[in-house]
């Protein structure tokens, strides 16, 4: 009978992600064997719980304080864009943070909180950096969205234009994955 373990990243044995891969005979068995094991010393570790818990209430204050940042600039948003950026823009901005959000959440993983900035022509701006990765993801008033992927190491470069009612390209959450645990 084939043996089904959970996919094997740090993340997903913290979170208990429900993703499955089939692994077939002793080898499965035997990798599935010591998943459980480490799921149950993590479990059993109070540092790491701590530890856990003190990043949920860093990434929910994270949350919280971009909605607020967000609220806070519809004060001087105006529908005709005279303080360069519309309301439009910022209710995309939160609605593309709410998807990306939920999509990893369903997955067990937490997103890191982007950093976000206004721009001057009814554009908004997350950025996302860790170690060689950065990625941006633009929000347009009109409801378009552009995502910049650069590897600094290698030089990798990549993007992809997209809007909220298409869902979001494997590509796009894979390299925003990377900022995800």
């Amino acid at each position: 009978m084939p043996t089904y373990v959970a996919s094997s990243s740090p993340s997903s044995l913290l979170h208990r992600n429900n993703t499955l891969q089939k692994l077939e005979g002793n080898e499965g068995k035997k990798l599935n064997d010591k998943i459980n094991d480490v799921a149950k010393k993590i479990e059993k570790d109070a540092p790491i719980q701590r530890l856990l818990k003190e990043f949920d209430e860093v990434s929910e204050q994270r949350h919280q304080g971009l909605r607020t940042y967000l609220d806070s600039l519809r004060l001087r948003a105006n529908s005709t864009g005279i303080d360069g950026f519309t309301i439009s823009v910022l209710d995309t901005a939160w609605q593309t943070w709410e998807k990306l959000k939920e999509y990893f959440s369903s997955k067990g993983l937490s997103l890191e909180v982007p950093d976000a900035c206004p721009g001057e022509s009814d554009n908004f701006m997350y950025t996302w950096s860790k170690g060689e990765h950065y990625l941006e993801c633009e929000i347009f008033g009109n409801k378009e969205i552009e995502f910049f992927y650069q590897n600094r190491n290698t030089s990798e470069v990549w993007g992809e234009d997209t809007t909220l009612e298409q869902e979001f390209s494997t590509a796009v959450l894979e390299k925003a994955a990377l900022f995800a645990w």
